[in-house]
């Protein structure tokens, strides 16, 4: 029962609770059976299925090093993203479902699955799109000023480049402020109006002593 057959990381939150949901079953499967012999096999049969999905789950989201960052990091920041942009075809991250009751461990892993591959064809087919109608702006471009297409293309991204600095630098460039205000913007990266000070100081009130 419970870690003897499904070992998991603390910090998943399902270490006790596969082990009550695995009491339960062979409760069951104690009742529904003659002997302990019979009660066991039909323990096993019914979680074996449901441990091992459990296990690999548990392991592939706690590869170490870059790995980990593959399957872990990145999997939720694609599954998150493509939720709020498509909740009905695409189901929240891993770690969610399972703090959902009525996903099993099978559920969830085939279902991953299945959602992986379409969120692979689906960016696969965006960036080469993306590549396909910048290439084509590139020589557009170089058509018109009569310039190298390599040239377009380092100015082109110079351009980007440029704009997304100039975007990050605006917060910062307005006058008067103190050094001070510029350490809490870059600290917090919010802009004017949007910092949250540490903490409020009351005014003096000699009542309250």
């Amino acid at each position: 029962l419970g870690d003897a057959i499904h070992t998991v990381k603390p910090y998943f939150g399902l270490g006790a609770n596969s082990a009550l949901q695995d009491v339960q079953i062979l409760k069951q499967s104690i009742e529904s059976t003659n002997t302990m012999k019979e009660a066991t096999h039909l323990f096993s049969q019914q979680r074996a299925a449901e441990s091992k999905a459990l296990v690999e789950i548990s392991r592939e989201l706690d590869r170490p090093g870059l790995l980990g960052v593959f399957t872990f990091i990145v999997p939720l920041i694609v599954d998150s993203i493509f939720n709020k942009l498509a909740p009905k075809i695409f189901s929240p991250n891993t770690i969610a479902m399972l703090q959902k009751r009525e996903n099993t461990f099978r559920g969830i892993r085939r279902r991953k699955r299945f959602e992986r591959v379409g969120q692979i064809a689906t960016l696969g087919t965006f960036f080469t799109a993306l590549t396909m109608g910048a290439k084509q702006l590139i020589r557009t471009l170089s058509r018109v000023t009569g310039k190298r297409n390599t040239t377009v293309a380092m100015s082109f991204v110079g351009g980007i480049a440029a704009i997304a600095v100039a975007k990050k630098a605006a917060v910062f460039l307005v006058p008067g402020m103190a050094p001070a205000d510029v350490l809490t913007k870059a600290s917090t990266g919010k802009g004017e109006g949007k910092e949250s000070p540490l903490r409020t100081i009351q005014p003096y009130n000699s009542e309250n002593e």
